[in-house]
Formats: C-alpha cells, sequence, structure tokens
C-alpha cells in the first residue's frame, strides 16, 4: 500500500486483473493515449464483458468502467495504458444508427396509423352518404338528382342537333360513337337550382375559321319540372 492508491503490480500478484489504482507520484508519467469519453461503450478483450466508461479523468490519470451481466454489476478501475490493453472501445456509428433507425420506424408506424385511421374514416363518411342517398332514392334505385342528370342528357342530346343547324349550319360534327341520344353524359351534370340541371357534353366538334375542326363544349340547360330544354350554348363561344 502506498499513499495515493495500491499499485497495479499489488493487483497482478493477488491474481487480479480488474484493474487498479496507480500512484499519486507516477501520474505525471502517464501515456499520452486518448481518453474514452465518458458513457461509451466498451468490451473487455478477454471474455467479451460489455461495459461502459463511468469515469475518464486525464487529470487523475483514472478510467472507471461499470460493468453488468445477468445478476452481477461491478465497476473496475484502470490507468489508461491497462484500460487501453483490456478493453477495445465499441463504434457509435452503429448505435447512432440504431436510434436513428428506431426514429425513422416510429415515424412510419404513426404515419401508417394516421393513413389507416384516415382510411377508415373516409369509409365510415362514405357508407353514411351512400345510406342517406338510399333513403333519398326513388323506386329505380336513383336519387332525384341522379334521376335528372339521366334525364337532361337524353332530353339535351336528343335536342342539340337543331340547336347546332340554326348556329353553325354544317360547320359542326360529333365525335365518333356519340349516338343520338348518348351526346351528353349524364355523369358531367350541376344542379344549379331546384329542378334546374345543367349538362355538358364534351364531344362536340366545331370548324373554325380556317377550315379546322376544334373539340368544344356544348351547355345545356334542363328543367325537370316541365321535361324540357330552356336552352344551349357553346362554352367557348358564348351563347
Amino acid at each position: 500500500m502506498q499513499r495515493g492508491g495500491f499499485l497495479c503490480g499489488d493487483a497482478s500478484r493477488a491474481g487480479k486483473s480488474d484493474g487498479c489504482y496507480i500512484p499519486l507520484q507516477s501520474r505525471g508519467e502517464m501515456s499520452s493515449r486518448k481518453y474514452p469519453a465518458k458513457g461509451a461503450q466498451a468490451k473487455r478483450k478477454s471474455d467479451g464483458l460489455m461495459g461502459q466508461v463511468y469515469v475518464s479523468s486525464p487529470a487523475t490519470g483514472l478510467v472507471a468502467v461499470h460493468w453488468r451481466k445477468k445478476d452481477e454489476t461491478g465497476t473496475l478501475l484502470y490507468d489508461i495504458e491497462q484500460f487501453s490493453r483490456e478493453w477495445e472501445l465499441m463504434s457509435t456509428s452503429g448505435a447512432r444508427w440504431k436510434v436513428r433507425a428506431g426514429a425513422i420506424a416510429i415515424v412510419a408506424l404513426c404515419g401508417i396509423g394516421f393513413y389507416v385511421g384516415l382510411r377508415a374514416w373516409e369509409s365510415l363518411r362514405a357508407s353514411s352518404v351512400a345510406a342517406a342517398a338510399r333513403q333519398k332514392s326513388g323506386l329505380n334505385g336513383k336519387t332525384p338528382d341522379e334521376n335528372d342528370g339521366a334525364a337532361a342528357a337524353k332530353s339535351c342530346s336528343m335536342g342539340a342537333d337543331e340547336y347546332l343547324r340554326s348556329v353553325a349550319g354544317d360547320r359542326s360534327k360529333w365525335l365518333y360513337g356519340a349516338t343520338w341520344d348518348g351526346k351528353f353524359n349524364e355523369e358531367v351534370t350541376a344542379h344549379v337550382a331546384p329542378g334546374i340541371t345543367t349538362s355538358v357534353s364534351d364531344k362536340l366538334l366545331i370548324e373554325d375559321s380556317n377550315g379546322v375542326f376544334r373539340r368544344v363544349e356544348l351547355v345545356c340547360s334542363y328543367d325537370s319540372g316541365d321535361n324540357k330544354v330552356l336552352r344551349y350554348w357553346i362554352a367557348d363561344g358564348g351563347e
């Protein structure tokens, strides 16, 4: 025993290599080895025991490693030379990557949870709207608006040619596949007022001043109460 702690040689003679104090008078002769950061993970070379740097003090020349295995725990004290011989520091990049990957996984799980919740809400909302629509539907299973859209599309299709002859003469033609009662699409409708439906056709071609047929939109206003077309107009050319 000397002033300042136990000699490393004393510990060796006792058959122990679990760390030791160095005398105060020899601390000024320590190696210039880099001291480990406090909290750094380390592994003992002899048996793979994992530990964490608990104390790392260049001023006192000491490094303490706190270790734990199964039901045992303890703290070993070394000088920097002995620590360097018996322990190796573990890379922190892997630990940082694990933390980063864990954070990414948490964010991803939160995103998935939000998406699933949103889809469930949308499904519930769609079911509610569909149920309300079924309650309002007529004998044919369609809502009044759907019936108006179908009736408007058919009536507007049947009267469109007469209107076009009056405003464009022979400078108009329909796209291939537009039947006499299918020139307007019942899905492309807007209910601008109770009983008044506006239907739009995008199947019409009008010849311009250069002799080129260009696609335009023909708009039709339909009164479902009187079951008649109120007026037509070409969207690109005004009323």
